[in-house]
């Protein structure tokens, strides 16, 4: 009699190797779903910016934006979140009147920072589009400080927007000046 099938050996080879297979390719999957992450917090940025100032434009007013721990009034850090808001005093504060355009946050595993010329508090924009002498960069750091997750947006004094990139391919994306992020928010 001939029986066809596998015998209780080989299906407990094909299962250990499947696992085996599987375990390896875990790690590299969490690698993926992570840069995926800091790829759309990068860009929940670089749309913030965009709004800012197509709204400036809209409004024919200055519009900024401003680090925020409450939703309303400019205050905290820039990790807690932010305000948009039509900065008619010009003066980088939302004061009384002034219209909320825009609030929002950053994922709990992130932290947030914002360096430029200027002032690290806000980012103004005119009623023409460009920021008010404001050039810097948003540099957006995992809690863990893994460098390989961190990312970098940067803005011109043209409000031109960009989100640098890992050109030397060392799993490290760079800063403006072309150097590897760090995770100091310093």
């Amino acid at each position: 009699m001939n029986a066809k099938g596998f015998t209780l050996i080989e299906l407990l080879v094909v299962i250990s190797i499947i696992a085996i297979l599987a375990s390896l390719a875990v790690p590299s999957f969490s690698d993926i779903i992570r840069r995926q992450k800091s790829s759309g917090e990068a860009n929940v940025l670089f749309s913030l910016v965009y709004l800012a100032r197509s709204e400036a434009i809209k409004r024919n007013s200055v519009v900024t934006i401003c680090k925020s721990n409450n939703a309303d009034q400019c205050s905290g850090n820039w990790s807690d979140g932010w305000i948009v808001f039509q900065d008619d005093d010009k003066d980088g504060s939302r004061g009384t009147g002034e219209i909320l355009i825009s609030s929002g946050t950053i994922g709990n595993d992130y932290q947030l920072s914002w360096s430029a010329f200027g002032s690290n508090n806000y980012i103004r924009f005119t009623a023409q589009g460009l920021t008010l002498s404001q050039n810097g960069t948003f540099k957006l750091c995992p809690s863990d400080d893994d460098v390989r997750f961190a990312r970098a947006v940067v803005i011109s004094k043209t409000a031109r927007v960009r989100l640098p990139k890992d050109t030397d391919s060392d799993g490290i994306y760079e800063d403006v000046s072309g150097n590897a992020l760090t995770c100091d928010l310093s």
